[in-house]
C-alpha cells in the first residue's frame, strides 16, 4: 500500500498563516507563532512538518511545467502541437516575465518554481530547526537523526533543481523569520559544497534507517551523493569527484537490495507503479490512488490585491484537482483517438459512460481497453535521435518504451470476426488498429497493411494511404499539422510514436491525473554514473563492463546486446556521446535529459543537430534560465553582472 501522510495539510494551513503581500524575495518569510511552536513540540508535529517538506516534490514530478525544463528542448523530444511551452522548449522567446495564459507563449512558471523551491527549502530549515530544538524526551537519539538525515537530503535535492535551473543562487542555511530586499547568489561551487556536506551528514544521520518506504534512507541519501559528486566532476572538471562518484554508486548497486528486472517492461507496469514494492526503485515521489492524499503545498505569494495566488494549471492541470496528481501519462502521447479512419472504434474512455460506444447501432462497453493510451494531449514527439538510438533486434528498451502500435478492444475485435463491417476501407481489420513505423516502411510493409490498418512511415513513401510521421529521414521536424481537423489528425505532431513508460493502469477511466509514483532514483542511473565516472578516469575496462551489465539486463532474450566495436572505441576516447545514448535508452522522458545536456556541455550542439524546431534560436546563454521578473523586482541590490554583493539577472534575459 502507498505510504499517505495526512498531517501535511495541517502544517502547511500553519505555515501560511500571517503571510504577507511583500514575496518573491529569496528569504521566505517563515510563519512562526505560538501555535506552531506548541505543534512542533510534539511528535506527530514534528513528522507533519517533516512530511510537508517532501510535499514540494509533487510540484516538479509528474507536472507538466517541469516537463518543459528537465524534458523539452533537448534532443529527445521535439514539440508537440498543443505543447503549452513552445517558446521554452524551441528557445523562441523565453523571458523572465510571469507565465502568460496563452498557449503559444506560456513560459515554464519561472516565478513558481523560484517560489515553490525557495518555500520547500525554508520549510527543511525549519523542519531541522524543529527537530533540534524538540524538549527533551519528545524524540529518541535515533528518531531526531533520522528525521535530520530526511529534512538534509531533501535540502540538497530542492537546491539540485535550483542550481541546475539558476546556476548560482542563494544559500539559505537556516530558517528566515524576517523579510529583506537584500539578496545574493553563492556560486556554483559553493552550492555544490553545501548540497554534499549535507547529505554527507545526512547519510551519517541514516545509517540505521535502510528500510524502503518512501521517505529519505541512507540508499536514497548515497543516490543522491553520486549524482551530485557525478555532476560536480563534469561541470567542474574534478577527477577526484568523479572517482568518488564511481565509488558512491558501486555500493548503492552492491548494497541498496535494488535489482533489475529480466523484463525491463515490468519495470513500468501497474502491478510495479508502487516505488516500495518495485525492485529497481531506490527513492521516488509518492502518489497516492486516493488523489486527495497528493497534498500539493499552496501558493504563499499574494498579488497586489493581497489575495493568495494559485499555481499554474501546468503545475495544478485544473482547480477540481488542486490536491495534485502525476500527469506523466498525458505527455508523450499522440491523438490516437482521432485518426479518421479509426476514430469510430477508438475513443477516449474518459467517463463510465464513454466506455460505452456506439458503433454500427450497436453499444459495445470496452471497460479498461484504451485506458493506457491516455488522451492524446500532443505536448512531446520523439526526435528521430530518439526513436534510432535503440537496436530494436536486441535491446529491450524500445518495445518496452514506446506504444506503435494501437489496437482495437477486443469486444471490436470479436465482433469484425463474427461478420461486423470493419472501419471503411479497413475490411481486414481485426485487431491492430494503427501501426506507427519507427522507419520508413517497405513496399511490403504498405501490401500488407493495404485493408488491415491504418499505416504511419517515418518519411512519405509516395502512397497516399501512408502518413509520413516526419519531415526527412533525420527526423529532425514531424510533418506539421495546421489544425485539428480530419487528416491533419495524421500530421506528425499530433499523431506520433509515444511514450509509453508512464501508462496509468489503476483508474477506472482515462483520467488527467494518476497515481503511478514518480522514480527519481533507478538501479540502473547507478550503473550509467559508474560508467561515466570510469570512462573519464581512464579506467575504460570498468566503465565498459558497467555499461555491458546494464546492457545485458535489457538484452532481448537470446540476443547479444553488448557494446559494439564502434561504443567500445568511444568509451576509450573519453567520449561522452556513448554515456548519453545509453541515458537517452534508459532514462527518456524521466525528467533528466535537459540536465544531463547541460552539464556535459553538449546542450547546444545536440539540440542543433537533431531538433529542428531549436536549432535557429538556441544560443550559449541557454544553458542558464532566467532569474523570475518579480525576484529582479524585489531586490534592491541589484548589480548588472556577476557581483559578490549584488544579485543580478542570467545573461540573455
Amino acid at each position: 500500500m502507498k505510504t499517505t501522510i495526512k498531517q501535511i495539510s495541517l502544517v502547511l494551513i500553519l505555515l501560511m498563516a500571517g503571510s504577507t503581500s511583500c514575496t518573491d524575495f529569496l528569504e521566505e518569510n517563515n510563519r512562526t507563532s505560538s501555535t506552531e511552536d506548541v505543534l512542533y513540540s510534539t511528535k506527530g508535529g514534528i513528522d507533519g512538518l517533516v512530511a510537508a517538506s517532501y510535499s514540494y516534490l509533487r510540484g516538479w514530478y509528474g507536472k507538466e511545467a517541469a516537463f518543459g525544463l528537465s524534458e523539452g528542448g533537448t534532443d529527445t523530444w521535439l514539440t508537440g502541437y498543443d505543447n503549452r511551452q513552445k517558446v521554452l522548449i524551441n528557445y523562441s522567446g523565453i523571458t523572465p516575465e510571469v507565465a502568460s495564459s496563452t498557449r503559444e507563449t506560456m513560459n515554464a512558471c519561472f516565478d513558481e518554481y523560484w517560489e515553490m523551491l525557495y518555500t520547500a527549502v525554508n520549510t527543511c530549515n525549519t523542519g531541522i530547526k524543529a527537530v533540534n530544538n524538540v524538549p527533551e524526551g519528545v524524540l529518541s537519539a535515533s528518531e531526531k537523526n533520522v528525521y535530520l538525515g530526511e529534512l538534509r537530503t531533501l535540502r540538497a535535492f530542492y537546491y539540485w533543481h535550483l542550481v541546475e535551473t539558476w546556476g548560482p543562487v542563494q544559500i539559505n542555511r537556516e530558517a528566515v523569520s524576517s523579510i529583506s530586499s537584500l539578496a545574493y547568489r553563492d556560486s556554483e561551487e559553493d552550492v555544490y559544497e553545501f548540497m554534499l556536506e549535507d547529505v554527507d551528514e545526512a547519510i551519517l544521520l541514516l545509517a540505521g534507517k535502510s528500510a524502503k518506504t518512501g521517505r529519505i534512507n541512507i540508499w536514497a541519501a548515497k543516490a543522491l551523493r553520486a549524482r551530485l559528486l557525478l555532476y560536480k566532476a563534469s561541470k567542474f572538471g574534478d577527477d577526484a569527484s568523479y572517482t568518488a562518484a564511481a565509488a558512491q554508486a558501486e555500493e548503492v548497486i552492491s548494497g541498496s537490495g535494488a535489482a533489475f528486472f529480466s523484463n525491463y517492461a515490468d519495470c513500468w507496469l501497474g502491478a510495479n507503479e508502487d516505488g516500495i514494492n518495485n525492485k529497481e526503485v531506490i527513492w521516488f515521489v509518492d502518489y497516492s490512488a486516493v488523489l486527495e492524499y497528493n497534498i500539493m503545498p499552496p501558493r504563499l505569494k499574494l498579488d497586489a490585491s493581497n489575495n493568495q495566488m494559485k499555481w499554474s494549471q501546468m503545475i495544478l492541470r485544473n482547480a477540481a484537482n488542486a490536491q495534485g496528481g502525476n500527469a506523466s501519462h498525458l505527455m508523450f502521447t499522440g491523438v490516437w483517438n482521432s485518426v479518421p479512419a479509426t476514430s469510430g472504434v477508438l475513443k477516449r474512455t474518459d467517463t463510465e459512460a464513454n466506455k460505452n460506444i456506439t458503433y454500427r447501432s450497436v453499444v459495445y462497453n470496452v471497460g479498461l481497453s484504451y485506458q493506457p493510451y491516455s488522451k492524446g494531449f500532443t505536448r512531446y514527439v520523439p526526435s528521430g535521435y530518439l526513436l534510432d538510438v535503440f537496436n530494436r533486434q536486441t535491446d529491450q528498451r524500445y518495445q518496452a518504451s514506446f506504444r506503435d502500435v494501437y489496437y482495437v478492444a477486443p469486444q471490436f475485435t470479436a465482433a469484425f470476426n463474427s461478420g461486423v463491417q470493419p472501419p471503411t476501407g479497413y475490411a481486414l481489420m481485426r485487431d491492430t488498429a494503427i501501426y506507427l513505423s519507427p522507419t520508413t516502411v517497405t513496399p511490403a510493409q504498405v501490401s500488407r497493411a493495404a485493408t488491415r490498418y491504418v499505416l504511419f512511415s517515418r518519411t512519405d513513401v509516395g502512397d497516399p494511404v501512408v502518413w509520413p510521421l516526419y519531415e526527412t529521414a533525420a527526423a529532425v521536424m514531424p510533418t506539421i499539422a495546421t489544425s485539428t481537423s480530419g487528416t491533419q489528425n495524421n500530421k506528425g505532431n499530433r499523431m506520433y510514436i509515444a511514450l509509453k513508460k508512464f501508462d496509468d493502469y489503476t483508474g477506472s477511466v482515462i483520467r488527467d491525473l494518476g497515481s503511478k509514483d514518480a522514480f527519481i532514483f533507478r538501479l540502473s542511473e547507478m550503473y550509467l554514473i559508474a560508467a561515466e565516472s570510469y570512462m573519464m578516469t581512464g579506467q575504460s575496462g570498468p566503465a565498459l563492463q558497467k555499461l555491458n551489465d546494464l546492457r545485458n539486463a535489457r538484452a532481448i532474450p537470446g540476443q547479444v546486446n553488448t557494446l559494439t566495436t564502434a561504443e567500445q572505441a568511444q568509451v576509450t576516447a573519453k567520449d561522452i556521446s556513448v554515456i548519453l545514448d545509453e541515458r537517452a535508452r534508459e532514462l527518456c522522458g524521466e525528467q533528466q535529459r535537459w540536465f544531463d545536456l547541460k552539464r556535459t556541455g553538449t546542450l547546444v550542439s545536440r539540440v542543433t543537430l537533431y531538433n529542428g524546431a531549436a536549432a535557429p534560436n538556441i544560443k550559449d546563454f541557454h544553458v542558464l534560465r532566467p532569474i523570475p521578473q518579480p525576484q529582479m523586482d524585489a531586490v534592491s541590490n541589484k548589480t548588472s553582472g556577476p557581483d559578490p554583493e549584488g544579485f543580478w539577472q542570467n545573461v540573455g534575459y
